[in-house]
Parts: structure tokens; C-alpha cells; sequence
């Protein structure tokens, strides 16, 4: 054999294990924060692996369409199962982007090559009561810096058929609200007068949630699909809209994913959390009281019984809107 095809069977078989790589994402809940993991999908490509997901039930629902990467979804009392232990041993690498102690449990039952994010929790636990330490922080930065990338952005693909689809029933002529949010320290409770608002302005409004949202939307005047789609529907909605508002939630990170321009609204949390959007991904309304953050999740009750952070004019709100689609 020449030297020249020592070399071409060399590289041959390079690319054919190149191609064989796996990675394995790890990221279990909630709906925002595994959106936001589709950040590494590209990279992770581009770095040479097929890419996997491994969540909890029904997150993986919203990469249905999305074809770059395989997703292993599991129920919660079956991550520790034999049949799931199988199924995720055997990675080039695991990139571990939920970093408790359900990983760190998995990481002894399946060995392996990891890498995880630097969560920085004690510094966001204590930025609750430390203002000094409310340091500009993103998670998908974090997310990335994993893996020792960076300047890529969360990102899941929807199907062309589902687009077209939606347009059909919809048009693109419209602008989505997202009303809810897990927490009510985290839902704004003027989104009724914003809808009143940007229909003076003649703009049509679509609201997107689940079913609990629906009894958040009673009466709103405008397209309701609350607790009538699936998650993949959802981000095909988000995706043909004009622009986004949205609480500090999930649904405001599959706005980003798809690349809808969004209004964030915070009210118990806080940028320095890891979650606002990148100034190139929309606005971001916050009061930025003293008080703010008064929990890294947003949970409870207002100690001071005001929501005061949530006291944001409607009319503010709508003309943030109003300037991202002009």
C-alpha cells in the first residue's frame, strides 16, 4: 500500500468515527431551561457528535420537528431505571447542563466522559439578599462555555409543513402573548390592558399557554389558543408571530429559539438569574427595586403584599411592543 492511500484510508476512517461520535445533553426540567439547552445542538455538530437530549416528559415534545439532534425522553421515576441506564451508557461525552444531584447520582451509575456548566448558585441563591453580588450572569453563555464555545443561541428547528399550516389558520400578521408563568410573583397582571391597547393600534393578538393560562384569558379580545396546542404547535405559533411578550418563562425562551423578537417582563426575579434575553433578542422591562430578586424561582407571595416589581404601566409594555415590529 502507498503512502498516499495509507493516508486516504487514514482520514476515511477518521471521518467514519468522527461521525460515529456521540454526545449526550443532559438537561431533565423545566420547559425554559431545556429550551435554552438547544443552544449546544450546533456546536456539538460542529465539534463532530450527533447530539442526544435526555429530559423529563413532555419537554422533549418541543424538538419533534428538529432533526439535528435525537431526544430520550423519560419519566421522572424512570431516569434510574435499568432500561434508561442502558440506553444513556455508552457516549463519547455527556454534557451535563442540570448539574444536581439526580446527574451527579448518574454520572456514578454510567461513567463516562462529562462536562458541566458553571451554575454560579451560591452566588445567585445570595444575590437575593446581596445586591452587590447582582452581577450580570447568562445561562446560555454558561451553557456554552461547557463545552468551550461560545456566541451561539438557543435554537429549534420547526417544519416547514407545520409553518405553513399554522399561516394558514393564522396569517403572520399578528404579534403573541404569553400571560403565564408558574409563580404569580412572576405573572404580570395588566396583560388584558395591553391586548386592549395594541387592538386601537389595529394589531392582532394571538395568546399562547396551557390550560391554566386559558383561566388567565377569559375575556381577552383576541385569538385564544390557551391549553389547545402542543408545545411544538406552540413554538410554530411563537415562530410566525411578529413579535413576543412574555413573562420571565418558558414560553419567552422558545420565542428566543425560534428568533421572534420578545418583550420580558420581571417581576420576582431578576436578570442576574442567568435568563433575560440578549439585548439583540428584544426588551426587557424591569423596575429593578431593592427587593428584586426576592427568589432565585420566583416562588410565593410578595412579603410586602404590593407585587410592587409587577406594577409596570400597560402602556409601557405595548410600546415596547409597538417598537420592536416598527
Amino acid at each position: 500500500m502507498t503512502t498516499s492511500s495509507r493516508a486516504t484510508k487514514g482520514w476515511l476512517l477518521y471521518l467514519l468515527l468522527a461521525v460515529d461520535k456521540k454526545a449526550l445533553i443532559v438537561r431533565l426540567s423545566s420547559l425554559g431551561d431545556v429550551v435554552l439547552s438547544s443552544c449546544v445542538v450546533e456546536p456539538l455538530k460542529d465539534m463532530g457528535y450527533h447530539p442526544h437530549l435526555l429530559t423529563f416528559e413532555p419537554y422533549g415534545d418541543i424538538f419533534e420537528d428538529d432533526k439535528r439532534l435525537s431526544v430520550i425522553q423519560v419519566k421522572k421515576e424512570e431516569l434510574f431505571q435499568e432500561d434508561t441506564l442502558k440506553k444513556l451508557k455508552g457516549f463519547d461525552l455527556y454534557v451535563d447542563l442540570q448539574k444536581n444531584l439526580k446527574t451527579i447520582v448518574l454520572r456514578l451509575f454510567i461513567r463516562g466522559s462529562w462536562k458541566s456548566y458553571n451554575k454560579q448558585s451560591i452566588r445567585r441563591r445570595l444575590a437575593v439578599y446581596v445586591k452587590a453580588l447582582r452581577k450580570p450572569y447568562h445561562v446560555v453563555d454558561a451553557y456554552l462555555e461547557a463545552i468551550g464555545q461560545k456566541g451561539f443561541r438557543p435554537n429549534i428547528e420547526v417544519s416547514e409543513e407545520r409553518l405553513r399550516a399554522w399561516k394558514e389558520k393564522l396569517g403572520d400578521n399578528f404579534v403573541c402573548i404569553a400571560p403565564g408563568a408558574r409563580y404569580k410573583k412572576k405573572r404580570y397582571p395588566y396583560f388584558k390592558q395591553v391586548v386592549d391597547l395594541l387592538k386601537k393600534e389595529g394589531i392582532k393578538v394571538v395568546l399562547v399557554g396551557d390550560g391554566q393560562d386559558r383561566l388567565l384569558t377569559e375575556g381577552f379580545d383576541g385569538v385564544n389558543l390557551c391549553g389547545e396546542l402542543s408545545l411544538v404547535d406552540t413554538l410554530a405559533v411563537i415562530k410566525l408571530a411578529r413579535a413576543f411578550v412574555g413573562n420571565d418563562s418558558g414560553l419567552l425562551h422558545m420565542a428566543r429559539a425560534v428568533g421572534t423578537k420578545a418583550v420580558q417582563i420581571y417581576g420576582g426575579t431578576h436578570p442576574t438569574l442567568g435568563f433575560s434575553l440578549y439585548p439583540d433578542e428584544g426588551i426587557v422591562l424591569l423596575k429593578n427595586l431593592k427587593c428584586q430578586p426576592c427568589d432565585p424561582h420566583g416562588k410565593g407571595h410578595c412579603k410586602l403584599k404590593t407585587y410592587e416589581c409587577l406594577q409596570i404601566e400597560p402602556q409601557t409594555v405595548a410600546s415596547a411592543l409597538l417598537t420592536l415590529i416598527r
